[in-house]
């Protein structure tokens, strides 16, 4: 079975036995992570890393000279000196985060320390077949490529390119998304590797979302619940790591079929959540009781403004998903449900029926699922961001080289 994926995890001290080359990787990792999170001075930094001033000197000089870290001069007060800050160059270098969806393609440059600089737009090709698609990523992708050294905060040096699964993360490989059939079979890793010479990453939309999510959240165990256009899917978070399954596919959620004889899914399945509670899933269901199309971004603000018919569908949406969430809630049992959407912000219409089904279906016994508290994620793209987050991840735990020069792109 495959392990579960650390994110955003700060390494454990070392322990002995370690190779000197594990020690200081893990060194590395734990410095630049901690000077992420915030600014501290040298012995601030030290008690942190449980490490020696001068062990700590050494590993700081070779931050320093790799530009990773600056120092600055310290500050005179009444008495002494101010310690001199440590922080990590946001301007070393950049990365892309991209989201690819049937509805659309967002590609967001973001610096060294995760915070956002720009973001394009742009058609995602649907059905004109996997080059056009794939062109349409590369286009997107030079565009900021080029912006960022205009920008002057480094050259962009690797990328996160999110999906719909079922896919392959390892191999590079979309092995099946039944609403973008054009990515189906294709190993869009190693073409983007090709086109961009960039070391690039393969994640799950949903996933790279709970990883973004995870730098701004204390819980330690969740679920994230994606709502895109088309789909639904969910992240189990277990210890701050998220789990993937024996196959990589844990997290289908949108394919817990609900009614073995309900509406006919892409999948080949039958009664799917997705059908009932995805973005598209509320549109047509309000059209069929309504007989008037209007947008989730209209129906959302109908809603709000108190309009029952547009009320009730959300309200029957919720109360698919927090159906299908009790099976989530008393497999893992989590400290915490997060739900978002991707475009527009409507989770919070769905809270109050999902938490009545929690409250009748999940340990109602003691009492659980009422008491399981649920946080609404409001960012309406949450996706691209993530994905930027598992890109310096990888960075700054050293799996993917930073270039010493501004044309070296080390592959890692």
């Amino acid at each position: 079975m495959l392990e579960p994926t650390s994110v955003h995890h700060v390494p454990d001290a070392i322990s002995r036995g370690q190779r000197p080359g594990d020690v200081r990787r893990v060194n590395r990792a734990t410095a630049l992570e901690l000077l992420r999170e915030r600014p501290q001075g040298r012995a601030e930094l030290a008690r942190a890393m449980g490490l020696s001033k001068a062990a700590l000197g050494g590993l700081i000089s070779d931050l320093t000279l790799e530009g990773l870290v600056l120092e600055h001069p310290p500050t005179a007060i009444a008495r002494g000196r101010h310690p001199a800050p440590l922080q990590v160059n946001a301007r070393r270098f950049s990365v892309l985060g991209i989201h690819l969806v049937p509805h659309g393609l967002e590609v967001g440059l973001y610096d060294a320390l995760g915070t956002q600089q720009e973001v394009l737009y742009a058609p995602s090709q649907i059905g004109e077949g996997f080059e056009r698609v794939l062109s349409q990523v590369i286009e997107t992708s030079h565009a900021l490529m080029i912006r960022a050294k205009k920008l002057r905060i480094g050259q962009v040096i690797a990328l996160t390119i999110a999906t719909p699964g079922p896919l392959d993360s390892q191999r590079g490989v979309v092995l099946g998304a039944p609403k973008f059939p054009d990515l189906n079979g294709m190993n869009l890793k190693h073409r983007l590797e090709q086109a961009l010479n960039l070391p690039v990453r393969l994640e799950r939309d949903v996933n790279a979302a709970a990883m973004g999510h995870l730098r701004q959240t204390k819980a330690s165990s969740f679920v994230y619940i994606l709502i895109t256009g088309p789909g639904i899917g969910a992240s189990v978070v277990i210890n701050r790591t998220v789990y993937r399954g024996t196959h990589g596919f844990a997290g289908e959620f949108g394919h817990i079929s609900l009614d073995p004889k309900g509406i006919a899914c892409p999948c080949g399945n039958r009664g799917c959540l997705e059908r009932y509670a995805s973005s598209e899933a509320i549109e047509n269901q309000y059209k069929k009781r309504n007989r008037k199309t209007l947008s989730i971004a209209e129906m959302t603000q109908r809603a709000r403004e108190g309009n029952p018919q547009a009320q009730a569908v959300f309200d029957e949406a919720g109360t698919a998903i927090g159906l299908a969430a009790v099976t989530l809630v008393n497999l893992f049992d989590p400290s915490q449900l997060v739900l978002a959407s991707s475009g527009t912000s409507f989770t919070d219409l769905l809270i109050p029926s999902l938490k009545r089904q929690l409250a009748k279906h999940a340990y109602p016994y003691l009492n659980l699922g009422a008491q399981l508290n649920i946080e609404n994620v409001t960012l309406e793209h949450p996706v691209a961001p993530g994905a930027a987050e598992c890109v310096l991840e990888a960075i700054y735990q050293g799996e993917i080289a930073i270039p010493k020069s501004n044309t070296e792109v080390v592959m890692g």
